[in-house]
């Protein structure tokens, strides 16, 4: 079989063969496009010559010699050899520069070396990261390449058929540079960028730059001086740009992001990639579909939603996480069940709605729902006008009676209201000092026990019927009849540390209580940390906690075990409030009973939620191997729980899963203030200029607002005391740096455009990215705290900012 297929040869089933690029590549060639002519190596090929452990051995005779023949049609001249792997450019991910582009590749020899360079860039560890980031499948990653002739550019560049910043949707976006367009796309030059009209092609506005470097065959040049701040392209070859992306567009039927070159006499197309980010336009759309929701939920006396401490416990749970942590938050789930055990009278409306909203991905607190969780025949309220004169009361405030919101059958029923309020006060005083010995003896025990018998089971035998009930059976035990219990210790703390401090107990006082020993957190983090408790007794203990583990999406210690000994101390999965980290059951001897028993039920809180979180694991257990059964490659996760039974019925739900991953993505980018109030619902997407902060304003390259420290860095290599969470300051981002992109939360470039590789990656990751701030490393300094906004592109210093 020939190894090789020239372009007017791929057809539209040749993914698998060709690769993403190659396909099209082909395509647009076959469609009348100028396209340099090239040739595809299958995808076969790569596999016949790779190893199993990755390793290249030398090409056999016969595919060395059909690659060297296609070359020879080619005229033996300079070409360009880039990768094209069977995943790559596809709807979901771009895998922008992530595998080898060779330039200026001329001679049978180099050709073969350029070829094994492009397979072996599909296994390098940015590659690597970035298809472990975006779930792709490992069994279906193949390597083609394509080589073409060089065009030998006089100008080069990228063009977005529409641009990803006008929330009009009426522009296309040009970004240009001197020379081959690696000077683009590789961000290390801060291109000229052109605003283009989509209908007439007319030039809108410009931003020309001063281009000191171009890339030719031959590598990085200076360019003279007298161009240097000359605009690359004139308004009749931004119209004839803009001729070509309508074409291209209209022939794949979806906006492309293009990359093309000018060789003096007519431009030609290098490449044509679906733009897998969401551009201002879509986050308008968006923006707009949360505040008409918002609209249907908000009272008509006005609402606010706060986001209370939910960011700590739940920041931005996936459909999947929601739907059953909504379901447990409800009047039907164990946290409303609480509250009638505990003899309050919740409102049915929250039997389905809870007191929980969605906005733009992340839950808040509906204030005016919130109330109806204790009497429903009482008008307990969340005064608007109060909160809106100072919005941070709402981030914990408590309800007060209010009269105007009383009606007939509010007066009709105030004496069993009453009656009913005064028993939960009693069934409260009763119930909570046998709290902690009926968790501890009957239900702790219980869980254990019904986590090890779950784990015997051989699942592997189980019918996706089987899973599906395993999997609900979980969720209705941990979820509501353990959690009906498991609450309770919370609301008695509160309840007593309030009686203490009516008698002048400081909550100083509690520091001392901790849970038993096996089940404390805190304190194992610390042994960890010293040494005293090694890493398998931990994972033993603690294996099904993690970082953020109320989302569902994300794997437990006992399934990353490395990244236990990678961090060598791993911090509690949520950060503890004052007073209550670590903690012993009982108070000090001889201390004031109230005082004894705030301690023991602050203790038994900490380890209900050890039990309640290794039933939840279980509930991911099943998700997970759901997912698997079914190829989702983390799909599953933007399902919701209704839909299981069509998932093991057949359904496909891959549109629905590509849809939800990009809207939540969209979602998540906008602003959004702590507290919202029904009357200023535009305050969504609305910039939060932070006070007193010092601005730089640059180029905004991928959306959605990130605060928190700067790591600056010159190299991509990460100091060994590098903070969790953090923002990325750099020069530019060649495709070195994407395995840093993994932990970071925000970028922030001192060149590079909105169409260079790091800046698609930055968007396809969700990270906030500012670009085109010359000498911000010698601005900003590590340790910094900074606010990027990728919205406006402003860059807020709100530390002092380090002089130049």
């Amino acid at each position: 079989m020939n190894c090789t297929v020239p372009f007017d040869e791929v057809r539209p089933d040749d993914l698998n063969r060709v690769g993403g690029k190659g396909l099209s590549l082909g395509l647009l060639a076959a469609s009348g496009l100028p396209i340099p002519v090239g040739y595809c190596i299958t995808s076969e090929t790569y596999r016949r010559s790779v190893g199993v452990a990755g390793e290249t051995p030398p090409l056999c005779d016969q595919d060395r010699a059909q690659i060297i023949a296609a070359y020879e049609r080619l005229g033996r001249s300079v070409v360009a050899v880039r990768s094209s792997a069977t995943v790559e450019d596809g709807a979901q991910a771009s895998f922008a520069g992530q595998q080898e582009s060779i330039l200026g590749v001329e001679g049978e020899a180099a050709l073969i070396v350029a070829v094994e360079r492009c397979w072996a860039s599909l296994n390098s560890p940015r590659a690597v990261a970035y298809r472990r980031e975006q779930n792709v499948d490992e069994t279906a990653v193949a390597m083609a390449v394509v080589v073409q002739r060089l065009v030998n550019a006089v100008v080069a560049g990228v063009l977005f058929t529409r641009d990803p910043l006008d929330a009009t949707g009426a522009t296309m976006l040009v970004e240009a540079a001197w020379g081959l367009g690696e000077a683009v796309v590789s961000g290390r030059v801060h291109p000229d960028r052109f605003h283009v009209d989509r209908q007439t092609g007319a030039l809108l506005d410009q931003n020309v730059t001063t281009k000191r470097e171009q890339v030719t065959a031959s590598g990085w040049e200076p360019v003279e001086e007298s161009r240097q701040l000359q605009p690359c392209l004139t308004a009749d070859q931004l119209r004839e740009l803009v001729e070509l992306g309508l074409r291209i567009e209209a022939f794949f039927g979806e906006p492309r992001d293009v990359e093309w070159a000018w060789d003096g006499r007519q431009f030609w197309i290098l490449q044509a990639r679906p733009i897998t980010t969401a551009g201002a336009f879509e986050r308008e759309q968006v923006r707009r579909e949360e505040i008409a929701t918002l609209r249907d939920k908000a009272a008509t006396n006005c609402t606010v939603w706060s986001r209370y401490n939910l960011s700590e416990i739940l920041p931005t749970p996936t459909p999947m996480t929601w739907s059953i942590v909504k379901h447990f938050m409800s009047g039907r789930g164990g946290y409303g069940q609480m509250y009638r055990d505990l003899g309050y009278d919740p409102d049915p409306l929250l039997d389905d709605e809870g007191f929980i909203d969605l906005i733009c991905g992340q839950p808040y607190v509906n204030l005016s729902r919130e109330p109806k969780l204790y009497f429903r025949d009482f008008p307990f309220a969340h005064d608007f006008a109060t909160l809106k004169a100072n919005p941070e009361r709402a981030m914990y405030p408590a309800p007060t009676a209010d009269r105007s919101q009383a009606t007939l059958r509010t007066w009709l029923r105030l004496p069993l209201t009453g009656w009913r309020m005064l028993r939960a006060q009693t069934a409260a005083m009763r119930l909570r000092t046998a709290c902690a010995a009926k968790l501890r003896g009957e239900l702790f025990p219980e869980m254990t026990r019904k986590v090890a018998a779950d784990r015997l089971l051989d699942s592997q035998r189980m019918s996706n019927s089987e899973f599906l009930e395993r999997l609900n059976s979980w969720c209705q035990y941990t979820l509501v009849d353990f959690a009906r219990q498991s609450l309770r210790p919370a609301v008695f703390a509160a309840a007593t540390i309030q009686e203490l401090e009516t008698i002048g107990v400081a909550r100083e006082a509690l520091d001392e209580a901790r849970p038993q020993p096996e089940v404390d957190l805190a304190e194992a983090c610390r042994q960890l940390a010293s040494g005293q408790l090694d890493r398998d007794e931990f994972v033993r203990r603690f294996g099904h906690r993690g970082p953020r583990e109320m989302e569902l999406a994300e794997p437990r210690w006992s399934e990353r075990p490395e990244s236990i000994l990678d961090k060598n101390r791993p911090s509690p999965p949520t950060a503890l409030p004052k007073g209550e980290s670590g903690v012993r059951s009982t108070a000090p001897t001889g201390s004031d009973p109230t005082l004894q028993l705030a301690c023991e039920l602050l203790a038994v809180r900490e380890e209900a939620k050890h039990y309640f979180m290794l039933g939840y694991s279980m509930i991911r257990r099943y998700l997970v191997a759901l997912d698997e059964r079914h190829q989702l490659a983390g799909g599953i996760f933007f399902l919701t729980s209704d839909e299981l039974p069509r998932l093991i019925a057949g359904e496909r739900f891959d549109d629905t899963i590509r849809e939800r991953r990009r809207r939540r993505q969209i979602a998540l980018s906008l602003d959004v203030p702590p507290v919202l109030f029904s009357d200023d619902l535009d305050a969504i997407g609305r910039p939060i200029v932070p006070s007193d902060a010092t601005e730089l304003k640059g180029t905004p390259i991928s959306a959605g607002v990130f605060e928190g420290i700067a790591v600056v860095l010159g190299e991509p290599v990460l100091p060994a005391d590098c903070p969790d969470e953090f923002v990325l300051v750099c020069p530019s981002t060649d495709p070195a740096w994407v395995p840093l992109f993994l932990r970071a939360k925000a970028l922030v470039m001192e060149s590079g455009g909105v169409l260079s590789h790091g800046a698609i990656v930055a968007r396809e990751f969700g990270l906030p990215a500012v670009a085109g701030l010359p000498g911000v490393q010698r601005q900003l300094a590590t340790g910094q705290r900074i606010r990027v906004d990728g919205n406006v592109g402003v860059v807020y210093v709100l530390g002092e900012r380090r002089s130049e």
